[in-house]
């Protein structure tokens, strides 16, 4: 790929009572955006902000039968950002999250809440490794 630049942008829609209703994680490159940039919706659907800040990546990991580390990776940067952009957005311990996610807002209003992030894939990196089932848990 040529282009340098390893941001990602988050977008996560909350409805009115704090459940998931739709995200989006992508890489915008040359215009266009690469890969599935709703890749764990169906996990996520309708779980609340706690319920995905208390989930572990194995229940993730479980849940979609695994077995290629490609889509390993993938799948856990879907999911730590988009627990890191709901930790930030509740104030949580971030345990080094502000390293690689970047609010740019916050928007509330009667219908749900709306998260816009930049996640550098570069400082996920560590995370990942630790996450994954490589034993370092």
């Amino acid at each position: 790929m040529p282009c340098k630049d390893i941001t990602d942008h988050l977008r996560i829609r909350l409805d009115a009572n704090d459940r998931i209703s739709r995200y989006a994680l992508r890489k915008l490159s040359c215009g266009g955006a690469v890969g599935n940039q709703s890749l764990i919706m169906d996990w996520l659907e309708n779980k609340t902000a706690e319920e995905v800040l208390e989930s572990q990546a194995d229940t993730l990991l479980d849940a979609h039968n695994v077995t290629d580390e490609i889509e390993e990776y993938l799948l856990l940067k879907h999911f730590l950002a988009v627990k890191a952009g709901l930790s930030i957005m509740l104030g949580r311990e971030s345990g080094g999250i502000e390293d690689y996610c970047r609010v740019e807002a916050i928007r509330c209003s009667p219908q749900g809440t709306e998260i816009v992030a930049q996640i550098s894939v570069e400082g996920m990196t560590d995370q990942i490794q630790a996450c994954g089932r490589c034993g370092k848990h």
